[in-house]
């Protein structure tokens, strides 16, 4: 006989139970009942129901002592909690010791009805999906590439040729892809991998301090420069310095890495010193950098210089054959980090996974999938809680997402300026309150041209 629509109830006020009992049985559960701790403890190894109504004041023992007994022998089962007490700590206590809801008396139906429907669909859930994740998989290394397409192997043959060298290595795809997890991977099956893996985010470093972060400063260079520090080049030692986002590296910086890439040659800042490096270069970009090229805002010899190997990073929309094994891999991480269990996977909730378009990449996958395994509380991934991760991270109703709206908008307000201005480049940074050469990023990014 199907045990799903078993309830234990747990509770001293005869009254209460009685009341309980009559709503339980009209929808449709089967209910057993007892007034005692003890007595609930008994039912409970007799039935294993998959949910437990538990009162925490109980004549002869806590509710709050019996939860962790009955919880870690059964994880699975759905514990929810009732209380006249509607103090603080007694809810927090409640929750870490593994309940799955809290309700406090006097007990509104429409509460205790959801609870219930909620824990019957994840029994339901639990019974019909088939684990993905193992209690007892070996750890995966930090550094892995997940995926399996054409495209995918495509990459991973060239990190096996680079593994024999020290080129230089452009790495192409939209933001949050995968490119430093690449350059991470580049670097572990090279020669130096014991080296130091050092990074340089070209987005957040201001024009007059970088120069120094990459080549380093003598004492008294500058102000405010008390001492020597080394660089970012001479701390990579002969391992691996890679360039996030290069492409939005200062023209004036560009020519210097230029110089340094050409003769492996830099001068600390306030420095007549010339250091020497090994060091291979990395750069990552998700911009389109020969339009960059033509709007004049990268160097092309600078280009051709880091590109001596170039790797295009498929978006995941372009490769969702991968994505169970991407769900299996980042599931169990969030399970080891998070203390999370959750072991299988709602058909609907892969569907939902599916049909998504993915605009931040990897990166948003292991961000909704971490939020809905915090949700779901149990060992199935639910399709409700993946919907509620995904609106968390920007999906409408329509689909579309709040970075993507952000990146169209953008586009036809630059568009709209420049038409405004007959395509004056400085009119139309003075009037949108950027510099020219960040007005012409944006143009490359866009593929904005002047109509002929």
């Amino acid at each position: 006989m199907d045990k799903l629509n078993d309830i234990l109830l747990i509770e001293d006020d005869h009254a209460l139970r009685e009341s309980l009992e009559m709503f339980l049985q009209e929808k449709g559960c089967r209910v057993q009942s007892a007034a005692t701790g003890e007595e609930g403890l008994r039912m409970w190894r007799e039935i294993s129901p998959q949910v437990i109504i538990l009162d925490v004041r109980l004549p002869d023992i806590s509710g709050l002592e019996m939860l962790p007994r009955i919880t870690r022998q059964d994880p699975e089962v759905k514990v929810i909690v009732i209380t006249a007490f509607h103090d603080m700590e007694t809810t927090i206590e409640a929750m870490r010791l593994g309940a799955y809801d809290y309700l406090r008396k006097p007990i509104k139906v429409h509460e205790l009805d959801r609870a219930i429907d909620k824990a019957m669909h994840i029994a339901l859930a639990t019974r019909d999906s088939r684990p993905v994740v193992g209690h007892d998989q070996p750890p995966d290394p930090r550094n892995r590439i997940i995926g399996d397409t054409p495209t995918m192997h495509a990459i991973y043959k060239t990190i096996g040729l680079l593994s024999r060298n020290q080129a230089s290595v452009l790495v192409m795809g939209e933001t949050g892809c995968g490119k430093e997890l690449i350059a991470r991977v580049i670097h572990d099956s090279s020669p130096n991998r014991d080296e130091p893996f050092v990074t340089v985010d070209c987005t957040t470093l201001l024009d007059n301090l970088l120069e120094s972060e990459l080549f380093g400063h003598a004492r008294g260079a500058f102000t405010g420069a008390v001492e020597t520090k080394k660089g970012r080049l001479e701390l990579a030692g002969r391992g691996t310095i890679f360039f996030d986002e290069v492409g939005d590296l200062p023209l004036a910086l560009q020519a210097k890495l230029l110089r340094f890439l050409e003769y492996r040659e830099f001068t600390p800042v306030g420095s007549n010193q010339v250091h020497r490096s090994q060091a291979r270069i990395i750069a990552a970009t998700n911009q389109d950098l020969e339009a960059m090229v033509q709007a004049k805002s990268f160097r092309q010899d600078l280009m051709f210089r880091l590109k001596v190997v170039s790797i295009k990073v498929p978006p995941l929309r372009r490769r969702l054959a991968d994505l169970p094994e991407l769900v299996q891999f980042f599931l169990f991480q969030i399970n080891q980090e998070l203390n999370t269990r959750v072991t299988r996977v709602e058909e609907a909730a892969m569907d939902r996974l599916r049909d998504h378009p993915w605009p931040g990449n990897v990166r948003e996958l292991r961000n909704v999938l971490t939020k809905a395994a915090l949700d779901s509380r149990g060992a199935v991934l639910l399709a409700d809680a993946v919907d509620t991760a995904l609106e968390a991270a920007g999906a409408g109703a329509s689909g579309e997402v709040d970075l993507r709206s952000l990146d169209e908008m953008e586009q036809e307000h630059i568009a709209s300026t420049l038409d405004q201005t007959e395509w004056n480049i400085s009119a139309a940074a003075r009037s949108l309150g950027v510099s020219r050469p960040t007005l012409r990023k944006r143009m490359a990014r866009y593929g904005l041209k002047r109509p002929v």
